[in-house]
């Protein structure tokens, strides 16, 4: 068994032979490219038994000889894909469940019922072509290029992409070498492996939300380790939402909102300076806020607002089309190269042993903790007496304190009550999305009628100073409860 890495990218047909031709791969490969066809049959029952164990079974011809690969559940995030892999060679072009030894896949596949109901549902058809490349640190990596076709049923799609794959060292080199890559040639992040886009031909994966838990490192974590654990975290809640979120799941895009502050703060709190990075982590930052604070409006403020009111109906229809308008503006982000060179540079952040910061996590993250939490207005009895500028700095303060605590185990990182800490940001959130909710509407109003716009406005400023009247009553009560707790 071995823990099997890689990053997979996609390609356009015409990029392939600058891809051949490239110096990132020629100035470092250890022997002549190899090119071999490679056929893949994967194996299910017709139920999908192996796929609801998160199992995939593989039987490979390649170069006159039989190859059976089964591999165990895993992740992807940035493209880098990670997952246990069983490889052996065995003598016939069928499954060989003698070479399935590992205890808890050899229960399994023990199961006469399931040997027996396993069969062909999809293969790959590639032309893989090899280089092999060895870094002066003694990391080696494998890159393939593979062209051909996935078959599924009597369907066919293309493949065209890049495997990187980490055979010894370090895994920064991967994405050093497609950053680089990606330099001069399009390339796309791929998050699904081939059994994945085989598999959906017969089932399409839940569209799961999965909100960030603390990460539990070990004890002896370094400063610079928890910054690089952190930046992998977002980008994972970043990318396990990013499809459910364009098709319109508004949790799921509220997820990838998350994700995105949770980064910024990561950034902060780590004292990063990055001038470049932080100036794309904004930008895209303001393009899922956009969408999200039009999900808000037209899901939560403006039904609370109006409820079946006749004006709710039109402003209804004006705030679809700018959110669909925003979510089109997001989607053209995610699928441009400038997105696909931000994943990239995140990904070698995390993964480059810059040996910065090697103090102990713990002392460290305590330490920050309590600067950030003497930054609060303590001595205020009431924030509503804070003039608006003030209270918009303590709603970021709280937000940064929020998320830093949230980052890690609560044994090392609670200074504050969380469930307190939690209630306050809610309630700050909510004075914030009626501020900004009343300056979208004025935007939707600009093309209405005058005598709509007065009545929509008397409304609207009636229903938003009880709402805001009593979020702020709630607040005070949070601030109380932190107070007392600290």
């Amino acid at each position: 068994m071995q823990n099997e890495i890689e990053l997979k990218l996609r390609i356009n047909a015409r990029d392939i032979l600058r891809l051949r031709r490239h110096p990132a791969i020629r100035n470092y490969f250890t022997a002549k490219p190899v090119t071999r066809r490679l056929i893949s049959t994967y194996y299910d029952t017709p139920d999908l038994r192996l796929l609801d164990q998160s199992i995939s079974l593989r039987v490979r011809r390649m170069s006159g000889g039989w190859f059976q690969a089964v591999k165990g559940s895993g992740h992807a995030l940035a493209g880098l894909h990670q997952r246990f892999e069983w490889e052996d060679i065995i003598a016939r072009g069928a499954p060989d469940f003698t070479k399935i030894t590992d205890p808890s896949l050899a229960r399994i596949f023990a199961v006469q019922a399931l040997r027996a109901a396993l069969q062909p549902i999809f293969l790959t058809d590639v032309q893989r072509t090899e280089w092999k490349l060895t870094y002066p640190d003694g990391t080696e990596l494998e890159v393939a290029l593979d062209l051909g076709l996935l078959k599924v049923r009597e369907q066919s799609e293309p493949i065209a992409e890049v495997e990187i794959e980490l055979k010894k060292g370090e895994a920064f080199h991967l994405f050093e070498l497609a950053a680089t890559l990606q330099k001069t040639i399009p390339l796309q992040i791929e998050n699904m492996s081939k059994a994945e886009r085989g598999y959906r031909h017969y089932r399409m994966p839940q569209k799961t939300v999965k909100p960030a838990k603390p990460l539990d490192l070990p004890k002896k974590t370094k400063v610079n380790e928890g910054f690089q654990a952190v930046v992998l975290d977002c980008l994972q809640q970043l990318q396990e939402h990013q499809e459910a979120a364009l098709s319109g799941d508004i949790e799921a895009m509220h997820q990838m909102h998350i994700g995105m502050r949770r980064l910024k703060i990561a950034f902060r709190l780590f004292d990063i300076q990055n001038d470049m990075l932080g100036a794309e982590i904004d930008w895209l930052n303001a393009l899922i806020g956009e969408v999200r604070n039009w999900d808000v409006l037209s899901e939560e403020t403006l039904p609370q607002a109006f409820g079946t009111d006749k004006a709710y109906a039109a402003l209804l229809a004006g705030t679809a089309q700018r959110r669909d308008n925003c979510r089109k503006k997001l989607h053209q982000a995610l699928e441009c190269q400038r997105y696909q060179a931000l994943l990239l540079q995140l990904g070698m952040l995390a993964t480059h042993k810059s040996g910065q910061n090697e103090k102990p996590l713990d002392k460290w993250l305590r330490q920050r903790l309590r600067k950030l939490t003497d930054q609060l207005p303590w001595q205020q009895q009431r924030l509503s007496d804070l003039r608006p500028a003030e209270l918009h700095r303590v709603r970021i303060r709280i937000k940064r304190l929020r998320y830093a605590q949230s980052f890690f185990d609560p044994a090392v990182s609670e200074q504050l009550p969380a469930r307190h800490l939690i209630d306050l940001q809610k309630q700050l959130g909510h004075l914030n999305d009626l501020h900004v909710g009343k300056q979208l509407l004025q935007r939707l109003l600009a093309s209405m009628p005058a005598t709509e716009r007065q009545e929509i406005r008397t409304t609207f400023h009636r229903w938003q100073a009880e709402a805001a009247d009593k979020a702020r009553a709630q607040m005070e009560a949070s601030w109380t409860s932190l107070q007392k707790g600290r």
